[in-house]
């Protein structure tokens, strides 16, 4: 033997299977945190994408440049590109939809949110590309390559040939206006009468955008700059974002780095104990305590060079293999229609970096140990034996209460407290490192994905003109957009799971008592509202959303349900309404927005509403007792900023608008609009062609198809569940192996006691009820512990989520009752095996010295 590391090396194949355990820690955990660096940084890197593709490329634009800026800023020598677009005159179509054509040079084609879906870009200023649903609704529906004739900019009627077409957009849609573009003629000078210029500028590359852009805006205005996309690039004057995503990211990399200190200081801590004799004879046959330090850091390094590539590999490839599996699926990652999983040699190299540093922290302490064992009393055999210290005063251990056994493992453990402490810090890790996960998962989850019923709904009929019919001149008699036996032939139709109304209600405030307002909200948002006092009702005016939710609204309200009830025939009889309370502030000083009540109402209070619009009227005031609070609102958006929302039922809303002037409610309770929303999985083409046919069939009726949409905001749900529980899964694994080489190697090396006691006549029954009340204790104890750190945590990581999107806190009790239920499990799981091969061992065997 040429020297004592090449010990390491054997003692590891000796002992494959504790050698195994670690390598899989070392490998999960460093795949975890290439995954999570890797994920992280390709997020920030596909969202400047899509931003890019939403918002466009340009870094600042002037809306109505002044004259000569335009050739000012194209000879700047900080300036790299400069987008050009001009609008004019509009086209009218069939008297209902209106056509801009906007002349665009080639910078501006490469800058803005201009997406083809087949075709290609002008190449001269007599091409044009439109997007698809304005082309069906050209006269003769023209094809690619067909000429159509529309208002040029100057206002003149203008020939153009059709090259591209345009993905669509929903705004277009629903605004029923939709732009063409055009090349624009070069050199264009300064716009005439009647037109107007929009200038979108980038920097050269290398260039600090940041530091220049107070430079630009002295330039001209109104100017704006292109925030998402600059905040992404780390070139935004605020840097809140980041910073919290920094401090996030760090916090759960930071846990995962503990998390694998913990297994490999478990692992290296019980072998050195194991070993202390043969360390002690090692140091008799002359090695110093440095040969000895450096023998078990040579095993921490072999180790570590075998668990190390294989965790970058598992950590991207598994990443890139399950981007793949959904990608082959039809999904668009997060929303994005090219998600690339961006490769970058610094997470690589700071995983390396992180992952050694753990491994060598973790098995310092240890080799430092075994470097200090004394030569005769490794030899003598009391290098690993600890006598209790009998204290006066200590409390009983619950333990006790077990009988004979549980009195012997409350000694064991108060025989050797430093083996206790090794073991309960390992569950310890484990509990909080999930506690921690689980509830940053979770809200990230609310924070990225629409929480409402919004996500299913995937068509609309939107009126955009009312219908005259024969009336006595009184509100309220516009018909419903559609008639009832329509809305049940589309509730009918397969794969629809509801159909919900749109009503057009006035406005209204609600006269709010000084004990009922939240003065946290006042104080976050900033707001004072106009007092009103009426003889019925005294307070300040707060704005109400007045909503009518039909029955099939009701029913999906239930899932929202904080406290009252839905209940649509006790709301009707009773006068009584739903009430959300909670809103979405934005916080000035904070800069941010925050969740919290605006109001302190309860069920069965009496809420004041204002239909007119001097808060003195005591004519225009209607009283409606709250039957049900609901957490959010289940439709629209989740929370309003600052207006208290009421919801009604049909025969409730329509008692309570007659307090309104006739001019405030033109429509009374009438269906303005419909929701169609579909089952997951269903095929949405059957209902698209039969609400095509009614939407024929109904003058000034639009249908607005938002399939495509929707489905992607479902795949994104998805998607981020799958990342969740994946990440879950990951962490759950490691804080098992974590658990389970712990408590089994901390039992198989009690080999010669337990084989002691049943030589004096323990039954192996007592035996594994003892080494189980153990396992408990430790569970219990680590459990505890792990909670109460992993909250603490939870806690800090909200506070960086806060500062991104205000929320309330929530204490993670889920994963905390999951992570404590399976320490105490794995952990009892643990026991069994080592028990069960000791009972099937030979007694004598284990009495001896060398066992």
């Amino acid at each position: 033997m040429k020297g004592y590391t090449l010990l390491s090396g054997r003692y590891l194949k000796q002992q494959r299977r504790r050698s195994a355990l670690t390598v899989l820690g070392i490998v999960l955990s460093v795949a975890l945190i290439s995954a999570l660096l890797t994920m992280g940084q390709a997020l920030k890197d596909n969202q400047l994408q899509q931003q890019i593709a939403e918002n466009g490329s340009f870094h600042f634009a002037y809306s109505q440049p002044s004259p000569g800026l335009y050739d000012k800023l194209k000879n700047h020598a900080l300036v790299g590109q400069v987008g050009r677009i001009r609008s004019g005159a509009e086209t009218q179509i069939d008297g209902t939809y209106k056509l801009y054509v906007e002349e665009a040079n080639d910078d501006a084609f490469r800058l803005l949110p201009i997406h083809l879906a087949s075709g290609r870009l002008p190449e001269t200023a007599d091409e044009a590309v439109l997007e698809e649903w304005i082309v069906d609704r050209l006269p003769g529906k023209p094809k690619l390559r067909d000429s159509v004739t529309l208002n040029a900019p100057d206002g003149k009627p203008h020939g153009y040939r059709l090259v591209g077409i345009l993905v669509n957009q929903k705004y277009t849609q629903v605004q029923q206006a939709s732009p063409a573009y055009t090349l624009l003629r070069e050199p264009a000078g300064d716009p005439g009468a009647g037109l107007s210029d929009q200038l979108f500028v980038t920097f050269k590359k290398g260039v600090d955008i940041s530091d220049h852009l107070a430079e630009f805006e002295k330039l001209g205005t109104p100017f704006a700059t292109n925030r998402n996309v600059l905040t992404l690039m780390g070139e935004s004057a605020d840097s809140g974002l980041n910073k919290a995503l920094i401090i996030i990211f760090g916090t759960l990399v930071g846990l995962v780095v503990l998390s694998t200190i913990a297994v490999i200081y478990n692992a290296f801590h019980i072998s050195v104990i194991e070993r202390i004799r043969q360390f002690g004879l090692l140091r008799t046959i002359g090695a110093t305590p440095r040969q000895i330090r450096n023998l078990v850091l040579n095993e921490a390094s072999t180790l570590a060079l075998i668990g190390i590539p294989v965790g970058l590999a598992v950590g991207w490839g598994g990443l890139w293999l399950a981007l793949w599996l959904m990608i082959q699926g039809g999904f668009n990652i997060l929303q994005m229609e090219d998600f690339r999983l961006t490769f970058h040699w610094w997470i690589m190299g700071v995983s390396v970096g992180v992952s050694l540093a753990a491994v060598y922290v973790a098995a310092w302490l240890p080799a430092r140990k075994a470097a200090k064992v004394s030569p005769v009393d490794a030899v003598k055999g009391a290098g690993s034996i600890v006598r209790e210290s009998y204290r006066r005063a200590r409390l009983p251990s619950p333990l006790r209460l077990l009988g004979i056994e549980g009195k012997m493992a409350s000694q064991n453990i108060r025989r050797n407290r430093t083996k206790f402490r090794i073991t309960t810090f390992s569950i310890v890790v484990s509990v909080m490192l999930f506690i921690v996960f689980h509830y940053f998962t979770q809200e990230a989850f609310k924070l990225t994905v629409d929480t409402t019923e919004n996500n299913k709904i995937a068509f609309e009929l939107n009126r955009y003109s009312i219908p005259t019919q024969e009336s006595d001149g009184t509100a309220g008699t516009v018909p419903d957009i559609v008639t009832p036996e329509t809305m049940r032939k589309i509730a009918d139709l397969p794969g629809v799971e509801g159909i919900y109304g749109r009503y057009d209600l006035p406005s209204v405030n609600a006269l709010v008592p000084d004990e009922k307002l939240n003065p946290a909200f006042a104080e976050a948002a900033g707001i004072q509202w106009e007092k009103g006092k009426t003889p019925e009702a005294e307070g300040s005016g707060v704005p109400v959303n007045l909503q009518l939710y039909d029955d099939a609204k009701l029913e999906k309200a239930k899932r929202f349900l904080s406290s009252g009830t839905v209940d649509a025939d006790r709301m009707s009889a009773e006068d009584a309404v739903i009430l959300i309370q909670t809103v979405r502030p934005y916080s000035p000083n904070e800069k941010k927005k925050e969740i919290l009540p605006l109001a302190r109402y309860k069920i069965g209070d009496t809420i004041a509403l204002q239909f007119g619009d001097d808060l003195s009227d005591a004519k225009s005031v209607r009283r409606v007792k709250v039957a049900g609070i609901l957490s959010q609102s289940p439709f629209d958006s989740a929370y309003q900023p600052s207006a208290l929302t009421v919801i009604g039922t049909k025969a409730t809303i329509a008692k309570l608008i007659e307090a309104a002037p006739p001019a405030n409610r033109p429509f009374g309770t009438a269906v303005m609009g419909l929701s169609v929303a579909l089952k997951d999985g269903a095929d949405s083409e059957p209902v698209r062609i039969a609400l095509e046919r009614i939407a024929a069939d109904l003058p000034g009726v639009q249908l607005i198809n938002i399939v495509d949409q929707q489905k992607q905001e479902r795949q994104f749900a998805l998607q981020m569940q799958i990342f969740v529980y994946g990440f879950l899964l990951v962490i759950g694994l490691i804080g098992s192996l974590n658990i389970i080489n712990t408590v089994q190697t901390n039992l198989l090396l009690r080999r010669r006691e337990i084989g002691l006691l049943q030589a004096v006549g323990m039954t192996m029954g007592q035996i594994r009820k003892m080494a189980t009340a153990e396992g408990v204790w430790f569970g219990v104890i680590g459990s505890l512990w792990g909670l109460l750190l992993g909250g603490a945590l939870s806690y800090f990581l909200f506070s960086q989520l806060s500062n991104i999107q205000g929320m309330p806190f929530q204490f993670p009790w889920t994963g905390a009752v999951i992570a404590c239920v399976f320490a105490l499990g794995v952990g009892l799981l643990s026991v069994q095996g080592p028990l069960r091969r000791m009972a099937k061992a030979n007694l004598i065997e284990e009495l001896r010295d060398e066992a």
